[in-house]
């Protein structure tokens, strides 16, 4: 996996976990990168910067985002292409926190996801 910085001239960006907006905070230094955290990724930072294989948590996140989006399904049908905008914005929303929200459970019990 590679990471793109988490900062634009030094001033936080994305969560380096999770990919949502950052706080001023994070795992890493100055001189490469400071992986700076969201709120709620903050919480986690100790285990955050112990984990060194990120593609085996992303990819048990990713049930994380599939669970959150069948109630969506459910409510407005299994066909896409019949939402509208606002359905479809929040449908991608929901898969976004339901893989971060994965993520971080996943990080935060120390579960090894392989």
């Amino acid at each position: 996996m590679t990471f793109e910085p988490t900062h634009v001239d030094n001033t936080p960006a994305v969560c380096f976990c999770c990919g949502r907006h950052a706080t001023g905070a994070g795992v890493g230094t100055l001189k490469t990168d400071p992986r700076f955290l969201c709120a709620e990724c903050l919480m986690i930072a100790e285990q955050i910067r112990n984990v060194r294989r990120w593609d085996a948590y992303e990819s048990q996140a990713v049930l994380g985002g599939m669970d959150a989006a069948g109630p969506l399904v459910e409510a407005f049908g299994a066909d896409l292409a019949e939402w509208d905008e606002g359905q479809v914005r929040q449908f991608v929303a929901t898969v976004w926190r339901g893989c971060a929200d994965r993520l971080r459970e996943i990080v935060r019990e120390g579960q090894v996801p392989f």
